[in-house]
């Protein structure tokens, strides 16, 4: 099996240099103190801070009903770009813009907050826009703690509107700050046009909106690749198998970033590698990197989303939740971004099969539920999807977050630090951040036998 890009190019913390391993063994009580005053003591500090300035330079404005308007992407069908063929005209008339507190309104009671309660996937629903490539990322992100954190410098909801959140210009390997305003096109029913909000949370349609903006409109995300949004999230490095139907093998491929002719951007083109992989060793390199707390995604065949095979929709993005081998069983956890619609044969929510096999069952804390997850056998998915999109995680002590609890206004950040300082002590948050860290730049092949989770 040809070994270009595997094995040992991968970057562990304890790999890099010796005399950084020295340090961390000599030194780690100062740095795990040093590191948890910055992200809980610190971070505490400064939500008050900033809270206490907004107050005092953004009440004014609050009070006269003068909120932020984000002039360079305005509440009009250019922000909203081309859209289901309809002219500018039709646009401005059918789409109405609203702030997402009032969107929200009718079914909250504590109001609009960035994060309530933990992030997971199926906060996430595709509307009415063909970027299930992007839901599908952000449904990755998701599955990790503190993931979607990061891309956020605004770290709660405000009153005042303008929100920023950092996205990976991979043709300029720099990270570029976009900022957005809260206001939501919707429909005659005023409920949003494209990502739909899970209750009260407002960071999936802040995101798709921040990502049109960078793309330079809602119309520019119908249609794209999961990789390049893993990319643009996490500045990481990401990296695509696709399936040979005659041979059954998986062939690695790299994403490229090449100028557009003439000017004015740049094309997403896959550069294909010698790297092969056969099924066994595929679904390895599947659990090894979902072990490493890596994104992974899954495209289904070719053909229209109105299509669906078993359930399974036809040209459609799916994240990968989780990666299993149970006993005899390797199973793999999807989830359409629809939030909806799901796998219909073996191992699906009305199989007989978790009866059938209770300590799977017991294994996977199986629960059946209609939102869009769902389990199938890894011969089953290799017969339904014959693309994966990789993204090796970065991972350290930039995953540990500091909690705000935005449903506590007054005490959240006190009991956001105090609950995270335990985490971080007691269960060995820390530790974790700083002798398991990784940062891989390139594939790296799953190792014979078990795979270490750091």
């Amino acid at each position: 099996m040809p070994q270009g890009g595997g094995g040992g190019d991968g970057q562990s913390s304890c790999t890099p240099s010796r005399w950084k391993c020295i340090g961390k063994a000599i030194f780690w009580p100062a740095i795990l103190l040093l590191q948890a005053m910055r992200i809980y003591v610190l971070g505490c500090i400064l939500v008050y801070v900033s809270r206490l300035g907004r107050g005092i330079l953004c009440g004014m404005c609050v009070c006269c009903h003068c909120t932020y308007k984000d002039k360079s992407f305005p509440h009009s069908h250019v922000a909203i770009g081309g859209w289901k063929g309809k002219t500018p005209q039709e646009v401005d008339r059918e789409v109405q813009w609203r702030r997402i507190a009032d969107i929200v309104a009718a079914s909250s009671r504590t109001g609009a907050k960035l994060f309530a309660d933990r992030i997971e996937p199926s906060d996430i629903c595709q509307g009415q826009l063909g970027d299930c490539w992007l839901m599908s990322a952000l449904a990755c992100l998701a599955n990790q703690e503190g993931a979607v954190q990061q891309v956020f410098l605004t770290k709660e909801y405000n009153e005042y509107g303008k929100y920023r959140v950092r996205l990976y210009d991979a043709p300029q390997e720099a990270w570029v700050t976009v900022a957005v305003d809260d206001w939501i096109p919707c429909g005659q029913d005023g409920q949003p046009l494209f990502a739909k909000p899970n209750g009260d949370e407002a960071w999936v349609l802040l995101l798709e909106k921040a990502m049109a903006k960078f793309k330079g409109s809602y119309g520019n995300l119908d249609g794209g690749s999961t990789m390049w949004a893993l990319e643009c999230l996490t500045g990481d490095y990401v990296f695509k198998f696709n399936a040979d139907p005659k041979t059954g093998k998986w062939r690695r491929l790299d994403i490229v970033h090449r100028p557009k002719p003439g000017g004015g951007g740049y094309d997403v083109m896959l550069r294909p590698t010698e790297d092969e992989l056969d099924s066994e060793g595929m679904f390895n390199s599947m659990l090894f990197y979902n072990r490493k707390r890596s994104f992974i995604a899954a495209s289904s065949g070719s053909g229209e989303d109105t299509q669906d095979i078993n359930g399974i929709v036809q040209g459609h993005a799916y994240a990968i939740c989780n990666v299993k081998r149970v006993d005899r069983f390797q199973l793999v956890q999807l989830r359409n971004p629809w939030g909806t619609f799901e796998w219909k044969g073996n191992w699906s929510d009305t199989s007989s099969l978790w009866d059938e096999n209770p300590k799977v069952k017991r294994a996977l804390d199986f629960k059946p539920s209609d939102d869009g997850t769902f389990w199938m056998e890894w011969r089953d998915f290799c017969q339904y999807y014959k693309c994966l999109d990789f993204c090796a995680r970065t991972t350290g002590f930039e995953d540990i977050q500091l909690d705000i609890h935005e449903e506590r206004p007054y005490c959240g950040p006190v009991l956001g630090c105090v609950e995270g300082c335990f985490r971080y002590w007691v269960c060995c948050l820390g530790v974790r951040a700083l002798f398991c860290s990784r940062k891989a730049r390139h594939f790296e092949q799953a190792p014979a036998g078990c795979c270490a989770a750091c």
